[in-house]
C-alpha cells in the first residue's frame, strides 16, 4: 500500500464541502477505506464481525477530518456510508436555495486587481464543480467565456485580442485559463502589474520613471509624444502637468513655507489636543506608486480613500488638534493624523460643499476626497471620458479633470467660514424638514447620527412653533404604557368638522394608532359616515402587512362608531371598548394625538405659507414625520421602526410648501423648451423617496423622483401670478359672479379622493425682445369704417323643440330604464341571450356567500350597434362586473395585460404585402369569458335574472367577466396557453406576436390586440383551420 500524505488534507468545516469531498475520496482509496463507504455488499472476503469493525475505523478516520460544529452531527454515526450520506445531505442538498446561492455567487464573482490570478481561478473552478455536483453543468466554452466576463475593464484589451485568435472563435475553460496565466506573467515581467495605478500617498527617494523635465540636456528635435498636449498648470503645449517646470519652482517654495509654518505650530500652538484612540485609516488601496506634480488647492478624488485627508493647516474653518490615530498608506506606511475639522470647498458650479471630519496628516502629498464618503451623504460620483462629476440627483454640484490615472479638482477654500453659524443653519433647516419636532426629539435622533451637517441642538424661539404649539400648563397624568404586541389595542377618534375643506372637499380625519408600536394612520373624510368603510380597509391593509390579527379597538362611543361597526367588529372577533358618555379622558391617546396632528398642521401651514385648504396635505406630511419621531413610551424609540422591525432614513425629508424644481419628461417637452417647472412641495408619496407636489401655473398635482428642492423659500416668495387659488367655503354667494378659472381640487393620497382637475385656459407667451426686432411698417392714416345701410333681422334658427324631433331615444342607463324603454322586448332577449352564453361556458355557480367574503355588484350595459351591411339595429346587453371596489391582494394580484406593438403591425403587413400573404382579421366573441380566474371572487345575482327560490345566493365566478380588473389579463393567459398547445411559438420582442413554420416557405403569424387579431400567412386552408 502506497503511503499517504496527508500534511495537505484540510477539515471539513461546512462551508468546503466539495473540495473537501474530492481529497477525502482520494484519502480513503489511498488508505484503502473505500470499500464501506462506497460500496453496499459485504465482501465474501471478510466476516461479519470484521466488516463492522472496518466500518467503526473508516468512521473514526472520516471524523477526525471534520471541525467540531460538523462532528456534532455525526458523532453518533457508526456505518461508514451512513456517515457519508449524511454530511452529503448536510452540505451538498441539491435544493433550489442552495442552486440560486451559488449561482448569484457566480454572478457576482469579479477578479480584483492586484490579488493573485491562481486565486481567482481556484474561487471561479470551486463553484463550478460545486454546480456540477448539484447536476447544473455547463457547456466548456461557456464557462471560458464567463471567466473572461469576471475580469475588470483593464484587461479589455486581452479579451479582445484573445476573442479575436481563438481558434474557429471558441474559447474553452483551458484556453481562457492558461491566457489569463501566460498575461499575469507578462505583466509582471515588463513590470506593469496587473492591478490598476492608485495613488499612493507615502513616496521615498528619486522616482523611477523621469521625464523630459528631468532632463537637462534633452536636444531631440523629432516630435515628441507631449507635443500636442497642453499643461493644465501653466497653460502651455510640450508636457502635461506632471512634469510642469513652473509647478515644481512653486512646489518647492510651498514646501520650505509649509516647513516654517509646521515648525512655528508646534511650537506654540495654544488649543487644547483631543486624544482619541488610535485608529487606523486606509488612504489608498492599492500598493503601485504614482509621482504627480500639483498644487496646494487641488484635491484628488479618491475612490479607494476611507476619508477625506489633507496636509493643509489653514484650509480648515473648524479644526480640532490631537491624537486621532494614523492613517495606512498604500505601502503599508503609517502617518499621524494631526488633527481633525470641517472644511468648504466652493467650486466653479458655485456651490459650496462642506466636507466634515476631514484628517490633517502633515506628511500627505496630496489632499484627497474620499468618494465613498460623498456617495454615504447622499452624492453620487460619476466617472469617465476623463471628467469626473459629483451630482445630487439633478443638480451638479462639482467637475474635475482626469490627470495621468487620478481624477483632480480645483476648488476654492473658504477659510472664514464660521461653523457655528453652519451648525445653526442645518439645526433649522432639519427643524423644518421634521415638521418642526421638539429639541427634545431632535436630540434623540442627533445621537443615532441620522442628521448629517448637524453638531448639536440649540433651537431658537420658533415663531411657527408658537403659532401652533402654545399651551397651557399641562395637569399631571400618568405613566404610559402600552401593550405587548403588534394590534393588541388600536386607538381611534374622528377630528372635525373644519371649517375649511380641504382641496379634496373634506371636512372631518380619523385616526387609528397602534398602541404597542405608536404608528400612526390617518384618512381625511367627507363625511362622519364613511368612518366604517375607511376601517375595513384599514384592518385588511394592517393585518396583511404583518400577518396578525386586531384583537382590540378603542374609540369614544361616537355615532359613527355603533351599529354597522359594531357589528362588523363582532363578525371579525374584534373586540369594541367604548368610553362612557362625556369621558374623552379615558381614550386619551387617540385626542391627544389629535391636538397633536392640528398643531403640527398649524406650523407647517404658517411656515409655508399656504392656504387653509391645503391642511390635508400637510396632515399626511406631520403623520409620517411622527412615524419617523422618537416616542417616549417606547423608550425614545421610533414608531415607523417598531412597527416593521426595519431602521428608518430621515435622508428623504424635505421642508413643507418650499419651492421645488420637477423634471420635465422628454415627451412633454419640445427641444427648445425648458426642462424643469417650478412647484410647492407637498409632502411624500407612497413611498419615500417619491415626492408629492402642486403645480401652480397648471393648478395640478404631481408626483415625481425627479425633484431639486430649494429649501429656504416657500410659496411666499413666488410671483403673484403663481399663486395657489384660495377657497372660502365659509361665505356663500347668493347671486355669484361667473368664475374666472375653475379651482382644481387636489386628490389626497390617504383616502383616495377623487380629482377633479380642469386647467385654466393658458395665454399665449409673447416673447417681448423677439418682437421688438420685427420692423414696424408705417401706419396709414386713419379711415373712418364704413356702416352698413342694410337692414338686420335675426337669423333663422331650430328651436330647442325642433331639435328634440331629430334624436333618437338614446340607450338606457340601467335595467331601470331599459324596462320602461320603448324597444323593451329588444332589451330583454339581448340580456337573455348574454345569460345563456354565461351559462353555456359555466361561468358561475350559484352559492351560499360565505362567512367574511363580499360579493361584488354589477350592472348591465346597452349598446345598439348599427352594422353595416343592413339598416336594422342590433341590441347588445352585457354583464359588467363593478371592479372598482375590488382589493388588492384579496380579489386580485396582477392586472397587466400586453398588446401587440404598432411597429410590429406594420413589419408584418409589410411582410405580407411583400411576399403577397393571405390577410385575414378576426375578433373573439366574448373573450373575456374564457379566461379562468385563480381568485375566489363572488359577485350577486345579475338584476332581473334572480333564481326563485334563491335570492340570497351569490355567484361564484368560475371564468372572468368583463369589468373585472384581472379580466384581460386572465383572457391573455388563457389565449397564450392555447396557442402553446397548438405548437405557436411567441416572439421575445413582441409577446402578442405568435408563429408557426410549417416548411421553408409555409407559415402563420397571429398578432393579438386584446379580443382582435391579425392572421397572416401562405395557406389560405391553415388559416381558415385556425380560426
Amino acid at each position: 500500500m502506497m503511503e499517504a500524505n496527508t500534511s495537505r488534507m484540510i477539515n471539513l468545516n461546512g462551508s468546503n464541502y466539495h473540495v473537501w469531498k474530492g481529497k477525502m475520496e482520494d484519502l480513503l482509496y489511498v488508505k484503502d477505506y473505500y470499500l464501506p463507504v462506497f460500496t453496499t455488499d459485504k465482501p465474501e472476503s471478510k466476516t461479519d464481525a470484521e466488516w463492522n469493525i472496518l466500518h467503526r475505523q473508516v468512521c473514526g478516520y472520516i471524523r477526525q477530518w471534520v471541525d467540531d460544529n460538523v462532528l456534532n452531527h455525526i458523532s453518533g454515526e457508526t456505518h461508514a456510508r451512513s456517515l457519508w450520506n449524511k454530511l452529503e445531505q448536510l452540505y451538498a442538498r441539491k435544493t433550489g436555495n442552495n442552486k440560486l446561492f451559488l449561482i448569484k455567487q457566480m454572478m457576482s464573482l469579479k477578479y480584483h486587481d492586484g490579488t493573485p490570478v491562481t486565486d481567482h481561478l481556484n474561487s471561479f473552478q470551486g463553484i463550478i464543480n460545486q454546480l456540477q455536483g448539484m447536476g447544473i453543468k455547463f457547456e466548456d466554452e461557456i464557462q471560458g467565456l464567463w471567466l473572461l466576463g469576471t475580469l475588470p475593464d483593464s484587461w479589455e484589451t486581452f479579451r479582445t485580442s484573445l476573442s479575436n485568435s481563438a481558434p474557429d472563435g471558441i474559447i474553452t475553460m483551458e484556453l481562457a485559463k492558461g491566457s489569463v496565466l501566460n498575461e499575469e506573467m507578462r505583466r509582471k515581467s515588463q513590470g506593469s502589474s496587473s492591478h490598476s495605478d492608485v495613488l499612493v500617498t507615502e513616496s521615498r527617494g528619486r522616482s523611477q520613471s523621469r521625464g523630459p523635465g528631468n532632463k537637462g540636456k534633452h536636444r531631440s528635435k523629432s516630435k515628441g509624444k507631449f507635443d500636442d498636449f497642453e499643461c493644465y498648470h501653466c497653460g502651455r503645449k510640450g508636457h502635461t502637468i506632471r512634469f510642469c517646470r513652473q509647478l515644481k519652482k512653486e512646489k518647492k517654495k510651498s514646501d520650505y513655507n509649509n516647513q516654517k509654518n509646521h515648525k512655528k505650530d508646534e511650537g506654540g500652538n495654544g488649543n487644547a489636543e483631543v486624544n482619541t484612540a488610535t485608529d487606523e485609516f486606509l488612504i489608498c488601496s492599492d500598493l503601485d506608486m504614482v509621482n504627480i506634480t500639483h498644487d496646494d488647492s487641488s484635491w484628488v478624488v479618491d475612490s479607494g480613500a476611507t476619508c477625506h485627508v489633507t496636509s493643509q493647516r489653514d484650509f480648515y474653518s473648524s479644526y480640532t488638534p490631537g491624537n486621532f490615530g494614523n492613517v495606512r498608506m498604500g505601502n503599508n506606511g503609517l502617518s499621524k493624523i494631526a488633527g481633525i475639522g470641517d472644511i468648504c470647498l466652493k467650486f466653479d458650479t458655485g456651490i459650496e460643499l462642506v466636507l466634515h471630519n476631514v484628517k490633517h496628516v502633515p506628511d500627505m502629498r496630496l489632499n484627497l476626497i474620499s468618494a465613498g464618503l460623498l456617495d454615504d451623504d447622499g452624492y453620487s460620483n460619476n466617472f469617465g471620458n476623463g471628467i469626473w462629476k459629483l451630482t445630487r440627483g439633478s443638480l451638479i454640484v462639482a467637475r474635475g479633470k482626469r490627470c495621468s490615472k487620478l481624477y483632480m479638482t480645483h476648488p476654492k477654500i473658504f477659510k472664514d467660514r464660521v461653523n457655528a453659524v453652519v451648525n445653526t443653519d442645518m439645526t433649522d433647516l432639519w427643524h423644518k424638514r421634521l415638521g418642526h419636532m421638539s429639541e427634545k426629539g431632535m436630540s434623540l435622533l442627533l445621537k443615532r447620527n441620522v442628521l448629517p451637517g448637524v453638531h448639536d441642538i440649540h433651537l431658537k424661539k420658533c415663531s411657527h412653533c408658537l403659532a401652533g404649539k402654545q399651551n397651557r400648563v399641562s395637569f399631571k397624568s400618568h405613566p404610559p404604557s402600552r401593550k405587548e404586541s403588534i394590534l393588541d389595542l388600536v386607538h381611534s377618534d374622528v377630528c372635525g368638522p373644519m371649517k375649511t375643506r380641504t382641496l379634496g372637499g373634506c371636512s372631518y380625519f380619523v385616526t387609528f394608532i397602534d398602541d404597542h408600536s405608536r404608528k400612526v394612520w390617518v384618512y381625511t373624510l367627507k363625511s362622519k359616515d364613511q368612518v366604517f368603510e375607511v376601517f375595513k380597509q384599514f384592518h385588511a391593509s394592517v393585518e396583511r402587512q404583518t400577518g396578525k390579527k386586531l384583537k382590540c379597538i378603542r374609540t369614544d362611543n361616537g355615532g359613527e362608531y355603533i351599529g354597522p361597526f359594531d357589528a362588523y367588529c363582532r363578525d371579525h372577533g374584534i373586540r369594541h371598548q367604548k368610553s362612557p358618555p362625556k369621558t374623552p379622558q379615558l381614550n386619551g391617546l387617540a385626542e391627544r394625538m389629535n391636538r397633536t396632528l392640528m398643531e403640527r398642521v398649524r406650523c407647517l401651514l404658517s411656515h409655508a405659507g399656504l392656504p387653509n385648504s391645503f391642511w390635508g396635505e400637510a396632515l399626511n406630511t406631520a403623520v409620517h414625520v411622527i412615524n419617523l419621531t422618537p416616542c417616549v413610551p417606547l423608550s425614545f424609540d421610533v414608531p415607523d421602526r417598531v412597527w416593521s422591525g426595519k431602521d428608518v432614513s430621515y435622508r428623504h425629508l424635505r421642508v413643507f410648501g418650499c419651492k421645488a424644481f420637477v423634471h420635465i419628461p422628454k415627451d412633454e417637452r419640445s427641444k427648445l423648451d425648458v426642462k424643469s417647472k417650478p412647484c410647492v412641495f407637498l409632502g411624500y408619496g407612497q413611498d419615500e423617496f417619491g415626492y408629492r407636489l402642486y403645480d401652480p401655473v397648471h393648478k395640478k398635482l404631481i408626483r415625481s423622483r425627479d425633484v431639486v428642492f430649494v429649501e429656504d423659500q416657500t410659496l411666499k416668495d413666488a410671483e403673484k401670478k403663481d399663486t395657489v387659488p384660495q377657497h372660502n367655503d365659509d361665505v356663500t354667494d347668493l347671486d355669484p359672479v361667473p368664475p374666472q378659472h375653475v379651482e382644481s381640487p387636489l386628490d389626497n393620497d390617504v383616502q383616495n379622493d377623487e380629482q377633479h382637475d380642469t386647467d385654466a385656459p393658458e395665454q399665449p407667451e409673447v416673447d417681448e425682445e423677439f418682437h421688438s426686432e420685427i420692423p414696424v411698417p408705417d401706419v396709414p392714416p386713419f379711415v373712418p369704417l364704413r356702416r352698413s345701410t342694410r337692414d338686420r333681422h335675426p337669423s333663422t334658427r331650430f328651436s330647442a323643440n325642433e331639435y328634440v324631433l331629430l334624436t333618437d331615444g338614446g340607450e338606457p342607463e340601467c335595467y331601470a330604464e331599459a324596462m320602461e324603454d320603448e324597444h323593451k322586448r329588444e332589451w330583454v332577449e339581448a340580456m337573455q341571450d348574454e345569460m345563456n352564453s354565461l351559462h353555456e361556458k359555466n361561468t358561475f355557480e350559484l352559492v351560499k356567500l360565505p362567512k367574511g367574503k363580499r360579493a361584488l355588484k354589477n350592472k348591465w350595459v346597452y349598446k345598439v350597434k348599427t352594422e353595416e351591411h343592413t339598416s336594422q339595429p342590433r341590441y347588445k346587453a352585457r354583464l359588467v362586473v363593478k371592479g372598482f371596489s375590488q382589493r388588492k391582494g384579496i380579489d386580485f394580484d396582477e392586472i397587466f395585460s400586453p398588446v401587440v406593438k404598432m411597429g410590429s403591425i406594420r413589419v408584418v403587413l409589410g411582410l405580407a404585402a411583400s411576399l403577397d400573404l393571405e390577410v385575414e382579421q378576426m375578433d373573439v366573441k366574448t373573450a373575456f369569458l374564457h379566461g379562468d380566474l385563480d381568485k375566489e371572487i363572488y359577485m350577486e345575482q345579475p338584476e332581473g335574472f334572480q333564481v326563485k327560490g334563491k335570492e340570497g345566493y351569490v355567484c361564484r365566478l368560475q371564468k372572468s367577466l368583463y369589468g373585472l380588473k384581472q379580466a384581460p389579463r386572465q383572457w391573455y393567459k388563457k389565449f397564450e396557453s392555447v396557442m402553446g398547445e397548438q405548437n405557436y411559438r411567441k416572439t421575445t420582442s413582441d409577446h402578442c406576436v405568435f408563429f408557426q413554420r410549417f416548411g421553408d416557405d409555409d407559415f402563420i403569424i397571429l398578432l393579438l390586440y386584446v379580443d382582435d387579431m391579425l392572421i397572416v400567412g401562405k395557406n389560405a386552408e391553415r388559416i381558415t383551420q385556425l380560426n
